[in-house]
């Protein structure tokens, strides 16, 4: 996800999340140990007018032999009006946001259906948007049980056979490739498959009046647009280069498809499965020569990848996805668009962040909420700790690492230890110190410099890293005047033109500047 900020050229290396301005997040309960949901196939009838649903969803779950209650998260404001296992009508209860399924006695996996109906009071929104009523879903960090039942936590990822129904006149978009659309009766029937597995806040749709535009890739890709702004399509002309350029990045892209939403929310990206929702006014905002649109597309686009497909174990590992897609957004623009470019986006990554952010741990040891571990701490310094992992390892042991990674926990998720554990079985090397340094640590090194105006050499060390960074190449960069400069730290020395004090940030690593 990405959010807005004062600062809007910097968009994808916000600190981002969170939803809608109300809150109105739900309170879905904790995952139960062994508990998988595989496979929801649902549909769901939608009047977009009222909001007002009426779902019948089918979950494939396995489970314990010995576990006794399912308990599920979806939201009290939906009435439940039946409940079978294996075909047998149950005798299920609420409590609050959790729907508590018996199966004593069942074998597992069972086939649990839940029929409800209501206007979600989390989760589907209704907003104005280039002259239109858009209605979409906003599945983070548990809001999806504002319209679906799951396990409403990112280590619990599963497959999706969705199908919306509404009047003929809209147009549906949704997670996963579309496998049908037909009309009767005066209703629109669109059914979408998400055939690889992905986290329930990022299974989505959207209805209203889009326009889709059709581009070929290595999957197909459409961008669907509201009819109004039909004609800014071309924002995201190189969203096949980027699925590309990741690709030979990453490994082979998740998903059979790739869409784009244009939807009048409140941030300015999500990450949705496989069709990402992006902010509908930032389609015509310019920034400094930048594309905003585009630079929140790749950050998601990344996410399908990591955040998606490699989920992240806990809330609490959150960095692993936002630092990832926050980072490698700024290796896609430099293999677009050349050196300097990921060079400017290194820089900004390091230098929009505050102090506070910047030296907070990256993995909390405790969180009342999700949305407590959202906060530039986890992208900007995420996206850090990646570039820095990256030059301590060498390119060809860092991506050849991520690369494992996707193909090791496509089935389970990543937590933070193991992934240090990845990264040391790759490399051969133990990485206890870095990230305790930079990982579980608070607090940031110093970068010291030095001006001698007499001989015009401004010169630097780095000092509380516990060895980290010796030897690591990262870039210094100094500015005099209208000259600017990318010089290697490990040269510790750089003689500028004049006599001014330079002035001197670290390019993509977190250091306190002293002088």
């Amino acid at each position: 996800m990405t959010r807005l900020s004062a600062l809007a050229a910097v968009l994808l290396l916000v600190g981002c999340g969170g939803g809608p301005a109300e809150n109105d997040g739900v309170n879905a309960p904790a995952p139960q140990p062994g508990v998988d949901v595989r496979d929801v196939r649902a549909e769901v009838l939608l009047n977009p007018e009222t909001r007002q649903i009426g779902v019948t969803a089918s979950l494939d779950i396995a489970y314990p032999d010995t576990m006794r209650t399912l308990v599920l998260g979806l939201d009290d404001a939906l009435e439940v009006l039946t409940v079978r296992v294996d075909g047998e009508a149950v005798l299920f209860w609420r409590e609050g946001d959790a729907l508590d399924v018996p199966v004593a006695g069942v074998s597992s996996p069972s086939l649990v259906e839940v029929v409800y109906r209501g206007i979600p009071a989390a989760g589907l929104y209704a907003d104005e948007g280039a002259g239109q009523t858009v209605v979409y879903t906003d599945g983070w960090p548990d809001r999806t049980a504002g319209w679906l039942p799951a396990v409403q936590h990112p280590s619990d990822p599963a497959r999706l056979d969705l199908t919306v129904v509404v009047p003929e006149a809209v147009e549906v978009v949704a997670s996963g490739r579309a496998v049908g659309d037909s009309l009767a009766g005066g209703q629109r029937h669109a059914r979408f498959v998400l055939d690889e597995d992905a986290p329930p806040y990022t299974w989505a749709f959207a209805v209203g009046d889009f326009t889709i535009t059709e581009q070929d890739g290595i999957v197909p890709i459409r961008h669907a647009l509201l009819a109004a702004d039909a004609g800014l399509a071309s924002r995201l002309s190189r969203t096949p280069a980027i699925l590309a350029t990741l690709a030979d990045l990453l490994g082979p892209y998740p998903y059979a498809s790739y869409a784009t939403v244009q939807v009048p929310m409140a941030y300015a990206g999500m990450e949705n499965a496989a069709a990402p929702f992006l902010r509908a006014e930032l389609y015509s905002t310019d920034a400094e020569g930048r594309n905003p649109i585009e630079e929140v597309n790749t950050h998601e686009i990344v996410h399908q990848w990591w955040g998606n497909a490699v989920v992240p174990a806990d809330w609490r590992d959150l960095w692993l996805s936002e630092g990832a897609a926050t980072y490698l957004t700024t290796e896609v623009y430099q293999r677009l668009d050349g050196l300097e470019a990921g060079r400017r986006f290194r820089t900004l990554m390091s230098r929009e962040i505050s102090p506070e952010d910047a030296a907070r741990r990256l993995v909390p040891t405790t969180y009342a909420d999700p949305a407590d571990v959202l906060s530039p701490t986890v992208y900007q310094k995420g996206g850090a700790v990646f570039h820095l992992l990256r030059l301590t390892l060498g390119d060809a042991v860092f991506f050849g690492a991520l690369r494992q990674i996707q193909a090791d926990f496509a089935d389970r998720p990543l937590s933070t230890d193991a992934f240090q554990q990845a990264l040391e079985a790759a490399s051969g090397r133990d990485l206890q110190r870095l990230f305790d340094v930079w990982v579980h640590g608070e607090g940031l090194p110093t970068l010291r410099t030095r001006w001698d105006r007499d001989t015009r050499t401004l010169s630097w060390s780095v000092e509380g890293d516990r060895g980290t960074l010796d030897g690591v190449p990262f870039e210094i960069y100094i500015r005099q005047g209208d000259q600017a400069w990318f010089v290697p730290a490990t040269d510790g020395v750089f003689t500028p033109p004049g006599d001014g004090r330079p002035t001197v940030e670290a390019s993509g690593v977190l250091l306190t500047v002293e002088r």
